[in-house]
């Protein structure tokens, strides 16, 4: 795995602000992607920009 292309659940956090119990908590309703590799939380940046621009807020002002 290349460092730039995945995430692991303290670096998201930092790079997102999304805390550890939250993005716990996406994953188990399945809301996020992610993959699980021997017991470790991975998050591909490429899917996480995606699933970003699924959920973008388009606010008139």
């Amino acid at each position: 795995m290349k460092n730039n292309e995945w995430l692991n659940p303290k670096n998201f956090e930092k790079e997102f602000g999304m805390s550890l119990s939250t993005q716990a908590t996406y994953r188990s309703k399945k809301k996020i992607p992610y993959s699980k590799i021997g017991g470790f939380i991975y998050y591909s940046r490429a899917k996480i920009d995606a699933w970003l621009s699924q959920h973008e807020m388009n606010i008139m002002a």
